[in-house]
């Protein structure tokens, strides 16, 4: 092959990749949060404990079946699901709900173990997760009251 054939094939087939590769690029086509695939998270294995404050959630009843494991439809009400700072368990629980809902509907907020404790006394929270052994230790169940949901949701490990 000569010198200038070569070099015309090559120029050819860098401007065949370039337009192949390239136009995408340069129009901006990226996948939108709808389209865009988003992968779920597996949930870790354990028990967890999930406070539901039915007071502070408009959507009471989809939060309490999507939290339980249940088929749901599509809500549009966006919640903050508190986590013990410390509770490395419950915070990647809480990042498996989150993988299965739309993209910013809930907020993952870690915090101090004293304050969340507190906050779930009295009733400034709308979610708390935590682990069955935080919440065996801390007593959490004890903030259960009128117009809180207490919901075990995982399953025990096996020995």
């Amino acid at each position: 092959m000569k010198p200038g054939s070569l070099m015309l094939h090559l120029l050819a087939d860098a401007a065949v990749l370039g337009a192949v590769f390239g136009f995408p690029f340069l129009t901006g086509s990226r996948p939108d949060a709808i389209s865009g695939a988003t992968a779920v998270i597996d949930a870790p294995s354990g028990e967890f404990v999930v406070l539901l404050n039915r007071d502070a959630l408009t959507e009471d009843v989809f939060w309490e079946k999507f939290f339980s494991g249940q088929e749901v439809d599509f809500c549009f009400e966006d919640i903050a699901c508190q986590v013990p700072g410390n509770d490395a368990a419950a915070l990647e629980m809480a990042r498996s709900f989150q993988s299965r809902l739309s993209e910013h509907q809930m907020t993952i907020r870690r915090e101090d173990a004293t304050l969340l404790l507190s906050k779930a006394d009295h009733g400034k929270f709308e979610v708390l997760l935590l682990s069955k052994e935080f919440a065996e230790q801390s007593h959490a169940e004890t903030a259960v009251s009128q117009g809180i949901i207490a919901l075990t949701v995982g399953q025990e490990e096996s020995p």
